[in-house]
């Protein structure tokens, strides 16, 4: 439902705190080919807990440990 065609996020079969997203790179940059998948587990109480986030392909970031889990204090 994005604008950017190379973005998308959607439920997991009938579960809406469960999202599967898909983020590959734009036809502009060096890392065209490149695809990340991540998955998204929205808390209940979304106003008062940001959602987690992990990704199941290799992402290389510094942010993001090498089981797909973001490790930086301010993000979690």
């Amino acid at each position: 439902m994005s604008r950017d065609s190379g973005i998308s996020a959607f439920p997991e079969k009938d579960n809406i705190f469960c999202w599967k997203g898909k983020i590959t790179g734009s036809k502009d940059l060096c890392l065209k080919e490149l695809s990340t998948s991540c998955h998204f587990r929205f808390p209940m109480i979304t106003l008062f807990k940001a959602p987690k986030v992990k990704f199941e392909s290799t992402c290389f970031h510094p942010n993001v440990d090498v089981h797909g889990n973001i490790c930086l204090d301010i993000l979690q």
